[in-house]
């Protein structure tokens, strides 16, 4: 990984990458110019020298949460933010490493993480939210679990199922917690920014520009640019995807298999992500070695998060397809998965009282 970011590390180390656009969001929070392309550009060249050509694309709020940055130098952000985006993997990786002794080797060896750190992102941040999520639903703290989860929507196209899974599964409590956490993060865009600011962002949402290159996405929109499918095609997959999810909650009650798959399903629909963003899949990994015994489908999660299939993902199309076709995969594993829970608990064993079978157990449907 080293080896591989040494190429890379003028950019990085400079700080000409997505970063820049996080500082801007800092500096232009509280100002009409919030999502002002002129502005952010302008901004962008003021603080790297170069035109970026990139602008700040998240909520309202989480510029208001990036504010304090604003108060450092450049540089000296640069680094707390960097910092911030370590720790919470470390966080994690120790957190977690006693139900998976392997994962500190699959975190040394991530690329997704590796490019999300040479490119100033931020996806590391998603890792301790939902590990913090599942910590807190494990304690039966569900309220707090989903106030906790309301922080991911500041990547909400990422996680646009866990709603429907909430209210498939009535858990009211998680999405109670997560929804006063949506209104109390909306409102503090609204402080810091003004009332127009949320309309200002999707305004910015819906401009092209922002989703350039889809062939080299990991989800079903790149493997479609790959295919040269068109948009009916995509339209067919996505709900293909989102049909086995919601045929999944119907058929399981286990919470922790169906919150993987809704991650891996939300990878998959979602129209806008890079490979950092795959960081997702350490908590996919946790959360299926608790729920599932299938072991091809354990193994193949763990296979997804080396870098044998990242290399193909950055050696660009045809070969970035690998990224989608094995998250369906894994969304096939987990629906085989639900189906042989729901064919074990309609099977009793007891114990015969007839001398003639020995005392075996009869299998009773």
């Amino acid at each position: 990984m080293l080896l591989l970011g040494y190429q890379r590390r003028q950019p990085a180390l400079a700080g000409k990458n997505d970063f820049v656009t996080f500082y801007t969001a800092a500096k232009l929070a509280g100002t009409p110019d919030l999502y002002s392309r002129t502005a952010n550009l302008a901004m962008n060249k003021a603080l790297v020298g170069d035109d970026m050509n990139e602008m700040y694309i998240r909520p309202p709020f989480y510029a208001a949460i990036l504010k304090p940055l604003s108060l450092f130098p450049f540089l000296t952000a640069y680094a707390l933010f960097t910092c911030l985006s370590l720790a919470s993997y470390i966080w994690f990786v120790a957190r977690f490493m006693k139900e998976c002794p392997a994962l500190p080797f699959l975190a040394a060896i991530s690329v997704p993480f590796t490019a999300g750190l040479l490119a100033g992102q931020d996806a590391s941040f998603m890792m301790a939210i939902l590990g913090g999520s599942i910590l807190l639903t494990r304690k039966n703290k569900d309220f707090a679990a989903g106030l906790i989860l309301s922080l991911c929507t500041y990547k909400f196209h990422l996680f646009l199922l866990i709603p429907v899974l909430l209210v498939m599964k009535k858990q009211w409590r998680i999405l109670g917690g997560g929804v006063c956490g949506a209104i109390a993060l909306t409102a503090l865009g609204m402080v810091v920014n003004g009332f127009g600011s949320t309309g200002a962002w999707i305004n910015a949402l819906r401009n092209p520009w922002i989703n350039p290159d889809a062939g080299g996405m990991p989800n079903l929109h790149g493997l479609v640019a790959i295919l040269n499918g068109s948009m009916r095609l995509e339209v067919i997959l996505v709900s293909v995807v989102c049909l086995v999810f919601l045929w999944m909650t119907l058929r399981t009650d286990n919470y922790e298999l169906l919150f993987a798959a809704c991650l891996v399903c939300g990878l998959l629909v979602s129209f806008h992500s890079m490979i950092d963003d795959d960081l997702i899949l350490f908590p996919v990994l946790i959360l299926v070695l608790s729920s599932s015994n299938l072991v091809p489908l354990r193994g193949a999660i763990a296979m997804v998060l080396t870098p044998i299939p990242y290399f193909l993902v950055l050696a660009g199309p045809p070969y970035a397809a690998i990224m989608p076709v094995a998250l369906l995969l894994m969304l096939a594993g987990m629906f085989w998965s639900a189906q042989t829970r729901i064919s074990q608990k309609t099977i009793k064993l007891v114990t015969s009282p007839y001398p003639a079978d020995g005392g075996r157990d009869v299998v009773l449907r």
